[in-house]
């Protein structure tokens, strides 16, 4: 007799913490050396520092919402500087390991 279809037994088990482990590692180490470089590239280059200084005058220090905006609009601009903020988290993160 065939067993009805289960999808919760196509999950599978609990999974090998040696794998997940050694993933994480893989993870960890993609994810710092991602950091890094916007460290490098932002912080420790010129033209890179120079940039997020732009960028936080003309897209952080502006106001997301204006009398003629769209939400459309307010979503676009505060994902811009929610981008820019990320960059400075970054940095500071970095400088404090």
């Amino acid at each position: 007799m065939t067993q009805p279809f289960n999808g919760f037994d196509e999950i599978g088990g609990v999974p090998d913490p040696e794998a997940v482990a050694k993933q994480k590692a893989i993870d960890d180490e993609y994810w710092g050396h991602l950091d890094n470089l916007i460290h490098r590239v932002f912080k420790q280059n010129k033209a890179g520092a120079e940039l997020l200084a732009i960028w936080q005058k003309t897209l952080i220090m502006t106001p997301t919402v204006t009398a003629h905006s769209t939400q459309f609009q307010v979503g676009i601009a505060e994902g811009n500087k929610e981008f820019i903020r990320k960059i400075y988290l970054t940095i500071n993160n970095v400088e404090k390991t």
